[in-house]
């Protein structure tokens, strides 16, 4: 038997919040430390989840084009690039290293 796919919110939301964690401990970047942007940013991907399928960035828009869109799923992309140069992803929910 498959496992059928959830459409839970707060499985969504224990999904990504792991796959957002897990990130930042294997990568250069880390967390917001503010709680309450990871908190809201995190309400956001579950809501795109729940919109469009996957987890896409909730400062990107989603053009239903599945190749570009596919470069907006958390974490984006571009991330690594924006946090190199502003010491913080798009959206926030990524900072580099020496950010406090």
């Amino acid at each position: 038997m498959s496992k059928q796919p959830t459409t839970d919110p707060n499985a969504y939301r224990a999904e990504i919040a792991e796959r957002v964690r897990r990130h930042a401990d294997e990568s250069a970047c880390r967390l917001n430390p503010n709680a309450k942007v990871v908190e809201a940013l995190l309400d956001g991907l579950v809501r795109r989840k729940e919109r469009f399928g996957d987890y896409y960035c909730p400062c990107r828009v989603v053009t239903g084009n599945e190749e570009t869109d596919r470069a907006n799923v958390c974490p984006c992309k571009t991330h690594e690039e924006e946090i190199a140069r502003a010491e913080k992803c798009h959206c926030g929910l990524f900072v580099g290293e020496k950010r406090i």
